[in-house]
């Protein structure tokens, strides 16, 4: 215990890890801010705009369909036409109402109420058309079910529960996040090396594996704690501002399934951690075989930087599922599930794992080594 609490505090008052920290914080309040102002305003502009447009393209429609009748006046078909494109007109007129005192419960309604007459129109159950509108009655079913605010689209809300875990599965993917988080817990071995601290472990009560493991350990659980913190503080604030919400408010996934955010926010939690393991366990196997701290923070950014610009091309999408980069974060199983099989949840979380365990048992065999072999250096001067 004495070495744990050792280990912590250097790691803490560490002015690296300190910076890194804070940036870390801050990148995450940022994106709060930035997606409660900047981003809900454009997307609200964005909705506004494309309403107006549908109404303004349902005007010409009626005007369409109204000189035709004229030269078809027997035409019934044209005549329903024209009672459908004139209630379809009406919802329109009131969507953009809504939008504009910001009322987007009445908006939502209003948009559910026009698929439902959308839907009837569409002859063939199995078109891309019928399957979107479909999916958004449903729901918008699943929103009133668990009594949710919902906003202008799917998976839009002013809910804190839901904002604060949509923003947990996204921001907990991305390769920024992580690179940063590389040099915050990769090297907190090599730094040791580099200032010969190592050395002097034995006299503090250090033992070979269990020391390396708490070094291991300790940056993992320090992150963990402040990403926890950190979005709970953002919940709060979210819900004492809008509201709080429920966790289990529906999301739409891009393959079509309907999940409440709890779900996702714990498998998103729990692949987060696992993939700190993965990151900090490959970090410090590097730092016994380079013992530079750049260089091991280099070599995974590449590794990270790299698998990003390669990601998006065409060709490599079928291979992303045998990397492991591909794992870190539940948002990329969540936004690459047409690539992946069915189960890559659990997939990425035994592979993440089993590499894991692996860099553990090479640095552990290398770091005995080394160990002995400076205190031998030593004894011999």
């Amino acid at each position: 215990m004495t070495y744990c609490i050792f280990t912590f505090k250097k790691f803490i008052k560490n002015p690296k890890n300190k910076i890194c920290l804070a940036l870390f914080v801050l990148l995450i309040l940022g994106l709060f801010i930035s997606n409660k102002t900047i981003f809900k305003e454009k997307f609200y502009q964005l909705n506004l705009d494309s309403t107006t447009i549908n109404d303004q393209k349902t005007d010409q429609m009626i005007l369409n369909v109204k000189n035709e009748f004229k030269l078809n006046p027997d035409d019934e078909i044209l005549k329903e036409s024209i009672k459908e494109l004139e209630n379809e007109k009406k919802l329109f007129q009131s969507q953009v109402e809504a939008l504009k005192v910001n009322d987007l419960e009445k908006y939502a309604n209003l948009v559910n109420q026009l698929n439902q007459l959308r839907i009837k129109k569409i002859p063939s159950d199995g078109s891309e058309e019928y399957l979107a509108i479909s999916n958004s009655i449903k729901y918008y079913k699943n929103v009133k079910v668990v009594n949710g605010k919902m906003g202008v689209s799917m998976n839009d809300t002013s809910e804190s529960a839901f904002t604060i875990g949509y923003a947990i599965v996204s921001w907990l993917s991305s390769t920024v996040i992580f690179v940063l988080l590389t040099v915050l817990i990769a090297d907190n071995l090599s730094s040791e090396i580099e200032t010969s601290q190592i050395r002097f472990y034995q006299i503090i009560g250090g033992r070979n594996f269990k020391q390396l493991i708490v070094n291991l350990l300790t940056p993992i659980f320090v992150v963990t704690i402040t990403t926890v913190i950190g979005f709970t503080v953002l919940y709060l604030i979210g819900g004492v501002t809008d509201s709080f919400g429920t966790w289990r408010y529906p999301y739409y996934t891009s393959a079509g399934d309907i999940v409440p955010i709890y779900q996702l926010v714990i498998k998103s939690l729990s692949l987060f951690i696992v993939s700190l393991l993965f990151i900090a366990s490959l970090g410090q196997l590097l730092s016994l075989i380079f013992k530079r701290s750049l260089v091991v923070i280099g070599i995974i950014v590449l590794f990270l930087t790299g698998f990003l610009t390669f990601e998006k091309e065409v060709w490599f999408q079928p291979f992303k599922k045998f990397f492991p980069f591909e794992y870190l974060g539940y948002g990329r199983l969540v936004n690459d599930a047409k690539f992946l099989p069915s189960n890559a949840f659990g997939i990425g979380i035994v592979y993440l794992l089993s590499l894991s365990f692996i860099f553990i048992l090479c640095s552990g065999y290398l770091y005995k080594n080394y160990y002995y072999r400076k205190v031998g250096k030593n004894d011999r001067t």
